[in-house]
């Protein structure tokens, strides 16, 4: 099976705590397939903090156009995070999508730690 390369950028809001330290997880959904619900390592203590904007890189089988995107945390530290966005680029074919998301992942403010949008 083909291997792509998904260049993911995420914007956590600009807002008073609207920052996590808590482990933060990605699944992308496709007309081809699925990935497993995938761990995004935070590449500095800074972050998915306010107004961040965080690149991941991913190398998962060919996922085709993609059509859901769903993100969550643990709620391990610091719990609330506002998630703004998720672009996506399909480093192979110049493809992009952009999730929506708006949305705080925290128990005490949505109840709930994981969303899911569709493109």
């Amino acid at each position: 099976m083909k291997t792509n390369t998904y260049t993911i950028w995420i914007k956590t809001g600009d807002v008073s705590l609207a920052g996590t330290d808590s482990n933060v997880f990605i699944q992308l959904f496709g007309t081809n397939g699925q990935t497993e619900s995938v761990y995004l390592p935070p590449q500095d203590i800074f972050a998915f903090e306010a107004g961040s904007l965080d690149k991941f890189i991913m190398e998962v089988p060919d996922l085709g156009n993609l059509t859901r995107c769903c993100i969550g945390q643990d709620a391990s530290a610091d719990p609330g995070w506002l998630v703004e966005t998720v672009r996506v680029q399909d480093d192979e074919t110049d493809r992009e999508w952009l999730f929506v998301f708006n949305q705080w992942l925290d128990l005490q403010e949505s109840g709930h730690l994981t969303a899911c949008v569709t493109c």
